[in-house]
């Protein structure tokens, strides 16, 4: 307030001295509560040392501050030009305070023609670092100008149903990937905050929001954010006793009973002496953004980046870069679930004023791409942040802030709207799975794998808990291999085909019963086909051809490892197509591909004589050849174990 005070001094011929001693005292009071943020008992003294001295201008420039300070930023406006009005010569620097304020108020053409004066005023022209930054800010200027001329569509409406109070402030909403549970962050009596968890009600209205029990203590606990899965929270904390800086970040894990255990600080391959917040986890737990006011950054606060690495730990955390952070604060990072974009804030990349919300992707060559802002009005002349994007990649939530123009109070609520679409994320489904024993239906801890068909990321490989139970996220644009190993029993594959976007309402819901392996009876499955034989789910061919696709092999590798664990059996490979075509050329090419795959065995060590190969082209179709979908089902290659 003192900086923007001293921008716009009067001449010396319109100064203070010549109030009476008695106004000065009142002069002096008005600048100490101004001081301590006490913008309406400073402007109660400023009205009346302005209503006997009307002439002054240093009056009116002090009394906008305390218009600024409780956003009324139109008053504040009126009370900059009744100085610059009452300065006989003019006030250079008052043109930067009226351009900002201006802009703070929305008026960006007004703010554009401001600092316009201001840049090309002698006083700005007789430094050159002052001039530099004359440039910037009439740069911004124009750049919220451009924004706010091409408004992009925006309608959000306060969540429905009990969630957001008059009384306290609710911020950060986190949704689990049904988007039918919301946590939350509440400050509760302007300065404890907790967890809440609330359940969306079949009315489609938010229920009223409980504790988080297990992780809420007497101490803060701020921004959070959880895995698809709903088993690994993590969250800011700060000035705990076993805190490493100001702020860090600390996880709790839902345990077996559905219980959180006690949080724990990630500790100093996180944390640092200094400041980590607004931490933004993958869907599946792999990558965790946060925010750090770190050394070594390129600013204020920077966004980082690491890795969870085998052991539970994760990796040193690494600055993403100048592309996306600057020498201004990026904060508020939010990972979408489509694994390529984030959105965060920034108060320096250009933008309406104070922290707007921006957009960025990671290119396939791994690099990140110019942040796009979202625009006017999702971004405003206040402060955007912790955007949540939901799974659907159009519903977006976020917190807002309405402060009362007479205290300056904010009270912050949660808000819904329909992201526009060239702003949204890829859309993504999950796969939510149950892995259970097929004689006994006990559960079973299994490993399961999961890989985009285009192998342009490496496969994920975890266990499913003791619950048997697994979910994971699945962004649409590719297709997936899946499957499912546990040593003693058969393995299980399967294929999601979102190459072409979400192609069916509701997620992927699967019920697997491992079949063990026996020695009289080595291979029995529910999916097996009339004769006995499974058709691999992920052994793919180029279209046309008898070349295996390199994705092909991990399927493969799960026969080989059978085929080695029962070494009495020998193995059948039938290929099979469907109608299109000639008869012989799809007799030919499935008799290709079941030779294709005998190749592979052999290759990893399965003798020769235990592979028998058939063709059996289009003449055993499983579905009808009348739709892409069972023509689809139609090609594949099947094997089946024979003494």
């Amino acid at each position: 307030m003192l900086a923007s005070c001293a921008t716009a001094q009067p001449g010396k011929s319109n100064s203070t001295p010549s109030l009476k001693k008695k106004e000065q005292r009142l002069l002096a009071e008005a600048q100490s509560a101004l001081d301590l943020g006490k913008f309406l008992e400073a402007r109660t003294q400023l009205d009346k040392l302005i209503a006997g001295n009307s002439n002054l201008s240093r009056l009116y420039y002090l009394r906008s501050l305390t218009f600024k300070g409780t956003g009324d930023f139109s008053s504040a406006i009126k009370d900059v030009k009744a100085g610059m009005a009452n300065t006989a010569n003019g006030d250079a620097k008052a043109y930067r305070e009226l351009g900002e304020l201006y802009g703070k108020n929305g008026q960006f053409v007004e703010a554009v023609t401001a600092l316009k004066a201001y840049a090309t005023s002698a006083y700005v022209a007789s430094k050159s670092t002052r001039k530099a930054k004359a440039e910037a800010l009439l740069a911004k200027a124009q750049a919220a100008k451009d924004l706010a001329a091409n408004p992009v569509p925006f309608a959000p409406v306060p969540v429905p149903g009990n969630i957001n109070t008059p009384e306290n402030m609710e911020y950060f909403p986190s949704l689990s990937p049904n988007g039918r549970s919301m946590i939350l962050t509440r400050r509760v009596n302007g300065e404890q905050e907790d967890f809440y968890l609330s359940e969306k009600l079949d009315d489609e209205t938010w229920a009223t929001p409980k504790p988080l029990d297990g992780v809420n203590t007497a101490f803060n606990e701020g921004a959070q954010s959880i895995t698809a899965d709903g088993n690994y929270l993590v969250f800011t904390a700060c000035d705990r006793p076993d805190g490493v800086g100001s702020c860090d970040l600390y996880y709790s894990e839902r345990n077996e009973q559905g219980n959180w255990t006690k949080a724990r600080n990630l500790g100093p391959e996180v944390n640092t002496r200094d400041y980590e917040a607004q931490p933004s986890i993958s869907a599946d737990g792999a990558l965790l953004f946060f925010a750090s006011r770190r050394p070594g950054g390129l600013g204020g606060a920077d966004i980082y980046l690491c890795g969870r690495l085998p052991s539970g730990k994760w990796s040193r955390p690494v600055n993403l870069g100048a592309t996306v952070n600057t020498k201004g604060n990026e904060q508020y990072p939010f990972w979408a679930p489509d694994g390529t974009t984030l959105y965060f804030t920034s108060n320096e990349h250009p933008g309406l004023g104070g922290d707007d919300l921006f957009r960025s992707e990671v290119s396939p060559e791994n690099k990140w791409l110019e942040p796009i802002n979202l625009g006017y009005p999702i971004n405003t002349t206040a402060d955007e942040t912790n955007l949540f994007v939901a799974l659907n990649g159009s519903t977006a939530y976020f917190s807002k802030g309405a402060r009362n123009p007479e205290t300056g109070k904010i009270d912050v609520d949660i808000y819904q709207f329909e992201l526009p679409e060239r702003l949204r994320p890829a859309p993504s489904t999950y796969v939510k799975a149950t892995v259970t024993d097929a004689q006994t239906g006990r559960p079973l801890v299994a490993t399961i794998r999961l890989r985009s068909l285009d192998q342009t990321a490496p496969p994920t490989s975890r266990q499913t808990g003791k619950s048997g139970s697994f979910l994971a996220v699945l962004p649409a644009g590719k297709d997936y291999a899946f499957t499912v190993d546990l040593a003693g029993y058969l393995f299980y594959s399967d294929r999601f085909s979102l190459a072409e976007g979400l192609r069916q309402e509701g997620p992927y819901s699967l019920e697997i019963a491992l079949q063990p392996i026996q020695e009289e009876t080595p291979i029995a499955s529910s999916r097996a086909e009339a004769d006995g034989a499974i058709a691999f789910r992920n052994v793919l061919f180029s279209s046309g051809s008898a070349e295996l696709l390199p994705v092909s092999g991990d399927e493969l590798d799960r026969l080989v490892e059978l085929l080695n664990k029962v070494p009495e059996y020998a193995v059948e490979i039938v290929g099979h197509t469907d109608d299109v075509g000639e008869d012989e050329a799809n007799l030919l090419l499935s008799q290709q591909r079941a030779e294709s795959v005998k190749s592979y065995l052999k290759a990893q060590g399965v003798a020769a004589e235990r592979i028998t190969t058939r063709g059996d082209g289009e003449t055993s179709p499983i579905a009808a050849n009348d739709t892409e979908e069972g023509r689809a089902r139609n090609r594949r290659t099947t094997f089946r174990l024979v003494e």
